[in-house]
């Protein structure tokens, strides 16, 4: 995991304001989030996985027409999207009661490059509501965790970005094919758990009832 000059004092104020809030009991934190404030949050803020879409939909079409770096650039733009911005984003205003306080750590934890180091936080997240393992969630036939190979793909893009690497067409459809199981494999049976669905362009919304 890559180290970056902010993470130390976002984390030392990560940890005071989790001392803070919840000063004998640190680990109810992430199990006090309910479903039902987390559903409250997507309603009010359904397109907040537009950008997540419309960048998958920017590396398909990129990919179709040759343009294999690019196309792995917006899928691992997707990838982080979806993790972050659709799904610790709400982690974080769940947990801090203030707007206030609550922009200002999503400003720095989810506006920084990477997701490795919430890993063990979406892991929780994923396993309090939809009651599995994140770490074993994986693309079918393939024995990597698909939260590993993102990993990848997230390092291949930093390649391409920093040091001006090319790609084959092959690391492109397989960044691509992680984009799209990050969304099918993760995101939506997160949703689904909590009583919400997908709709139009990336809309969230009720599911309906059986």
């Amino acid at each position: 995991m890559s180290y970056e000059p902010g993470d130390d004092a976002f984390g030392e104020m990560y940890e005071r304001i989790s001392e803070e809030l919840y000063p004998e009991h640190k680990e109810q934190a992430v199990t006090e989030f309910t479903a039902e404030r987390l559903q409250l949050f997507y309603l009010s803020n359904p397109m907040v996985m537009r950008p997540a879409v419309d960048s998958l939909q920017e590396g398909k079409r990129l990919l179709a027409n040759g343009h294999s770096p690019a196309a792995v650039v917006f899928c691992a733009t997707a990838i982080e999207l979806l993790l972050k911005a659709t799904v610790l984003q709400p982690i974080v205003y769940g947990l801090v009661h203030s707007a206030g306080l609550a922009e200002i750590i999503v400003k720095y934890a989810v506006g920084q490059t990477g997701f490795d180091r919430y890993r063990e936080l979406l892991s929780r997240l994923y396993q309090e509501l939809a009651s599995l393992d994140l770490t074993k969630v994986a693309r079918d036939g393939v024995s990597n965790s698909l939260i590993d190979e993102s990993k990848r793909v997230q390092e291949l893009r930093n390649g391409i970005i920093h040091k001006g690497l090319s790609c084959s067409t092959s690391e492109a459809d397989h960044a691509y094919s992680v984009a799209v199981a990050v969304f099918q494999k993760i995101v939506v049976p997160m949703l689904w758990a909590i009583g919400l669905t997908v709709g139009d362009k990336g809309r969230i919304e009720r599911r309906p009832i059986a």
